[in-house]
């Protein structure tokens, strides 16, 4: 499945969520954690430097070694401490007991994934100016190019291709602004320990929170979200909610794009859009993408909805679904986004096509222009009829 995946994402989000990256963020938070607890006085600094040298040492750990264990535990967090704490046990024996310490499974985990999800955040937001700039520029291009609107999938009064463009800018302007409210939202630590509220520091927990949230560049929550989960539902549902777009974009074009049609066409490439028994297909395998992403993340999005209801202080098999979660929406949507810049930065579009198309109905798409102008002239009952039976005949002479 790891090639069939690769299918539907790119390597560089795949990258953020392969086990080393997550791993590599799980030993940030440790490290900054033994860090401020040093600062803050809770464990002796050269405990600190024990651990941090631990986890720059554990860079390159086979964490694949972990997964039996991970398994059983039921959280990859408690054979990770594990090893961390044994590695430290072999350099610093007498410092090993104060690994993770006043921590618990969820603080690190939840904080990883917040990590990653930023990293991942920006990466969709270069995509998304790109294709605003690809959709602004098609909007001055065609603003006075005319096609047929088309309502409930029939011809309607003409637009502008430049019209039609502006609408699909217009919905990915929010969400570019949705999505970074999410992301900021859901910028912040999780740190509460045992049962979420921080007793194992007393008076130093909320100092040490700070410091690891300022040296991981989170912010510090005011108190933990282990069984709080709207953050990460509401930044999982504006993910939905930009790929559902994407997939609007992908949809009108890919009806543009039909033979019977042909005002506009994705990009053309070397066996881009073929077929294994058509040689003449030219499938809009972009538009394609773009909708399997519509079509799939509501249904991850609302998994993290469900995770709201968790039980009491911390959830029973719902936290950890966050981290494949997420990363699938994040997978789902960088896949739409590059196939969405790469088809409007070369969208073809044939404006011949799009006057013979309106020319085609022997002037039906003016009906409503036809009507205003037979209500200023008589009244409605006998403008109605008028406008009908004008519509009626061109219908008529085309057939």
């Amino acid at each position: 499945m790891i090639a069939l995946r690769a299918m539907f994402s790119t390597a560089s989000m795949r990258a953020l969520w392969e086990d080393d990256a997550i791993y590599r963020a799980m030993l940030l938070f440790e490290s900054a954690l033994a860090t401020a607890q040093a600062e803050c006085g809770v464990i002796p600094s050269a405990a600190a430097r024990a651990i941090v040298q631990g986890c720059e040492s554990l860079q390159r750990f086979d964490w694949l070694s972990l997964t039996a264990d991970a398994r059983v535990a039921g959280t990859a967090a408690i054979p990770f401490a594990k090893a961390l704490r044994q590695f430290t046990a072999t350099h610093a024996p007498n410092h090993a007991a104060f690994v993770h310490y006043g921590s618990t499974s969820q603080d690190v985990c939840d904080t990883a994934l917040v990590l990653q999800a930023q990293q991942a955040l920006d990466i969709v937001r270069l995509h998304m100016r790109r294709l605003g700039d690809a959709l602004a520029a098609q909007v001055a291009q065609h603003r006075l190019t005319p096609m047929l609107g088309r309502t409930l999938m029939q011809p309607a009064t003409p637009i502008s291709f430049g019209w039609k463009a502006a609408g699909w800018l217009d919905m990915l302007s929010r969400c570019a602004l949705a999505l970074h409210e999410a992301g900021e939202t859901a910028r912040v630590i999780q740190f509460g320990g045992a049962n979420g509220a921080r007793t194992a520091f007393v008076e130093q927990s909320d100092a040490i929170a700070a410091a690891v949230a300022k040296a991981l560049g989170v912010s510090v929550t005011t108190v933990s979200w282990h069984s709080a989960r709207d953050r990460l539902a509401r930044l999982g549902n504006e993910m939905a909610v930009c790929c559902a777009t994407l997939g609007k974009i992908g949809r009108d074009i890919s009806l543009m794009m039909q033979s019977e049609v042909a005002e506009a066409f994705e990009p053309a490439a070397e066996g881009r859009g073929g077929s294994s028994a058509m040689p003449h297909k030219r499938n809009p395998v972009g538009c394609m993408h773009m909708l399997d992403a519509a079509i799939r993340a509501p249904g991850l999005a609302s998994s993290l909805m469900a995770d709201m209801v968790a039980e009491h202080e911390r959830g029973l098999g719902s936290w950890p679904n966050a981290l494949p979660l997420l990363a699938d929406l994040f997978l789902l949507l960088d896949n739409s986004l590059t196939m969405a810049v790469d088809t409007v930065e070369g969208l073809r579009v044939d404006s011949d096509a799009m006057r013979s198309n309106m020319e085609r109905l022997r002037g039906v798409a003016y009906a409503q222009a036809d009507l205003d102008a037979a209500l200023r002239a008589c009244d409605t009952q006998c403008a109605r009829v008028l406008a009908a039976w004008q519509a009626q005949r061109a219908a008529l002479t085309r057939t």
